[in-house]
């Protein structure tokens, strides 16, 4: 069994070099992505496969769920800092931000 886990022989990694600090966001970011499309399909969907995971839980990641950026959901109590929060992690205001005294952001946007 621990064989079909970690593999009965050692694998050496493929070595990746990052792209430069210089290199723009988006150079950077692709290089991440398939660094990530990498482990997944070394590492993890072998595991997934052989333990019939997508049978039991849910389908097997592909490369467009690798591509999508990640949907988050902030909940809580009015006035604990949420929108001071997103403020915060966007560095910027956004679209539908009202901050006041009594309770404002009582939808979604």
């Amino acid at each position: 069994m621990e064989e079909l886990f970690f593999g009965g022989k050692e694998r050496k990694p493929v070595p990746s070099v990052p792209p430069p600090y210089s290199a723009s966001d988006d150079e950077k970011k692709e290089w991440v992505l398939r660094e990530l499309a990498k482990i997944y399909t070394t590492v993890f969907k072998p595991i997934e496969e052989a333990t019939k995971f997508d049978v039991f839980y849910s389908s097997l990641l592909n490369e467009a769920e690798f591509r999508t950026p990640p949907m988050v959901l902030l909940i809580g109590p009015y006035s604990v800092g949420k929108t001071t929060f997103i403020h915060y992690l966007l560095g910027r205001g956004f679209p539908g931000e009202r901050v006041g005294p009594e309770p404002t952001t009582d939808r979604f946007v």
